[in-house]
């Protein structure tokens, strides 16, 4: 059976319908007999009417065989999404997202975008064309939450617009970001009962971190604590480590030690409690930066880091992520190891993924540290344009201890 009209004509028997029946008042008899004898085409509308009769979508009226193969493909589809989330090397994520257009490229002309599956088909195929291409214009993507919407998938529908504000927060437009942001809380504000926990959770959570990147605080706490409030209520373990890091760092950054000290602890005993190398290693920076800013026993980070290393054997996290090559170097410049140091921080450059303000000062702090490096070993040049490329990235930061780092040494080399 491989025509429309003998998939309704079989269907309709199946429901033990008469033409007539079937045809109601919006086809005729004769009309619904042409199209189930393949010598008439149901406009749009018809088709619709008619899979409603049936009690059936529109794709499975439509469906020609292909059904159970964009099935199985959304299926295996979303499990390389999963897969590519746990990948680190960006030749590995490039080369998956490459294969995953390669498998969904020969049915784009049967995702129609009826039901989920070929809407999120469709979405998956635009992200990894956008991820090999960022200059892909964004005015596409846009129609995904307008199709969620329409099938009632409000939480994919809501996760649309997380991916909308990402794209704002990397060009840096941290109004924007927030902007996108708040139209998704006001777009499903009338289906909230309907939204997935979690999802919630992440709402405020991207909430969250773009009123900090805008260093509106008081907002930032307010959904900081609605989100943590979901978290108690519902028992979700999931994303309190990107919470508890999260204010971690805003209370260092804004001198609130006794805030750190508590948040710290708390990422301490989650570690503890979940056994995830993830939360481990967010636990060993923050390990390495609060001895750094708070404590500031800079001889005791390579003793941290070697238990570190001990615990999470053959991760090599540890070892080539530029956040922990910045606490050493750090470390080394207050212990006045200066050549050490600029060892450790010769080659350091920002990561293509960072984009948050607190985020991008505390990079460009090490950029200072490297220019008072060479100040100190008399590389006088070297350390002015150092200092300058680290003034003129956190000048209209938010103000924090890294930001005030990055003027102070910039004073320190021009003027003293």
């Amino acid at each position: 059976m491989n025509t429309l009209g003998e998939r309704i004509k079989k269907l309709r028997k199946e429901k033990k319908y008469t033409q007539t029946e079937l045809a109601g008042d919006r086809l005729t008899k004769g009309m619904l007999s042409l199209i189930e004898n393949n010598k008439a085409q149901p406009s749009m509308e018809s088709l619709r009417f008619l899979a409603k009769q049936l009690g059936v979508e529109v794709s499975e009226l439509l469906d020609d065989g292909t059904l159970a193969q964009l099935r199985n493909l959304y299926t295996e589809i979303e499990e390389d999404i999963e897969r590519r989330e746990l990948l680190i090397d960006p030749e590995q994520v490039q080369s998956l997202s490459v294969n995953m257009i390669e498998k969904i490229e020969p049915y784009l002309a049967q995702i129609q975008g009826t039901n989920y599956e070929q809407i999120r088909l469709r979405e998956v195929y635009y992200l990894m064309n956008r991820t090999i291409n960022k200059a892909k214009s964004l005015e596409e993507y846009w129609k995904f939450i307008d199709q969620y919407e329409a099938i009632h998938a409000y939480s994919r529908m809501l996760r649309c617009y997380f991916y909308l504000a990402f794209a704002a927060m990397e060009q840096r437009n941290y109004q924007d970001t927030l902007a996108i942001l708040k139209q998704g809380e006001q777009s499903i504000a009338p289906y909230e009962l309907l939204i997935d926990p979690i999802v919630r959770l992440d709402l405020y959570y991207n909430l969250t971190v773009a009123y900090s990147a805008i260093d509106d605080i008081e907002m930032s706490e307010r959904y900081l604590q609605k989100a943590l409030g979901i978290a108690k209520r519902k028992h979700i373990f999931y994303r309190m480590a990107n919470f508890y890091e999260l204010i971690f760092i805003h209370a260092v950054a804004n001198k609130e030690y006794d805030k750190s000290t508590q948040y710290f602890q708390k990422l301490k005993l989650l570690a503890d409690f979940s056994e995830d190398a993830s939360i481990a290693r967010a636990t060993a920076h923050c390990h390495l930066h609060y001895v750094n800013n708070v404590e500031r026993n800079y001889s005791e980070i390579d003793q941290i880091m070697a238990e570190y290393k001990a615990v999470l054997a053959n991760d090599h996290y540890l070892y080539d992520h530029p956040k922990f090559i910045c606490e050493q170097m750090y470390a080394q410049f207050h212990m006045k190891n200066y050549e050490q140091a600029l060892v450790y921080g010769k080659s350091l450059k920002i990561p293509g993924f960072i984009h948050h303000p607190i985020d991008l000062a505390m990079y460009y702090r090490f950029y200072a540290i490297r220019a008072l490096a060479y100040y100190y070993l008399e590389d006088f040049e070297t350390a002015k344009k150092e200092i300058i490329y680290a003034k003129n990235g956190v000048e209209d930061f938010p103000d924090t201890i890294y930001k005030q780092f990055v003027l102070n040494a910039y004073s320190e080399i021009f003027f003293d």
